[in-house]
């Protein structure tokens, strides 16, 4: 039987891909919405889990799959935060993950070994890094729950990051493109090309 760490994983399926021109988590990546990587990489790892998103697509994609999800009409980034902390609130966790949902290459494994990292170190903010070039997703300590529920508009866990570089520890993955994210057409055609070449070796 798996143990789950004992911390919460917020998904956050909610922007809105102006850069790309349409929804970007719904496009194809080699048969599967480009969405689904991320539900991959966080299954069984969290006590907790939600995917929170304003697409009812996505919505119906997560109830398929019997992912929790919140759907919802807020604007900001820093409503995405909120929210997924509310449903997540429990004094039994012991910190918060933030994942984008945008990373095709992200695997299970790393995501794991974060969450290993963070019990080692519970007070400090973990987050995925190649090298001295950090990523996501970010892992947060339970101390700061209340800044992350009072960020400033349109303002994600970063800013924690920055305000507290004392308490940032970097995790490393095995490939840079692990923590490759897709925001533009061209993003996506050059991930599919690095992955059909991975595919057919």
């Amino acid at each position: 039987m798996t143990t789950l760490f004992p911390m919460g994983c917020i998904i956050m399926a909610s922007g809105h891909s102006a850069r790309f021109g349409s929804n970007k988590l719904l496009q194809d990546f080699h048969g599967q919405p480009l969405i689904q990587y991320v539900l991959s990489a966080t299954q069984d790892i969290f006590a907790q889990r939600v995917v929170v998103t304003r697409y009812e697509k996505i919505a119906r994609l997560c109830l398929e799959q019997h992912i929790p999800y919140l759907l919802h009409d807020k604007p900001y980034l820093n409503d995405t935060v909120r929210l997924g902390m509310a449903y997540c609130e429990s004094p039994e966790l012991l910190g918060y993950a933030f994942c984008t949902s945008d990373q095709p290459f992200l695997r299970w494994q790393s995501v794991q070994q974060l969450c290993a990292s963070f019990v080692k170190t519970p007070y400090a903010i973990q987050r995925l890094a190649y090298g001295e070039s950090p990523g996501n997703p970010m892992l947060f300590p339970a101390d700061l729950a209340e800044e992350l529920r009072s960020l400033p508009q349109d303002k994600g866990g970063g800013i924690l990051a920055k305000k507290y570089p004392e308490r940032v520890r970097l995790v490393q993955v095995q490939d840079k493109y692990e923590l490759f994210d897709i925001d533009t057409v061209r993003d996506l055609r050059q991930c599919l090309n690095l992955a059909a070449a991975r595919y057919s070796k």
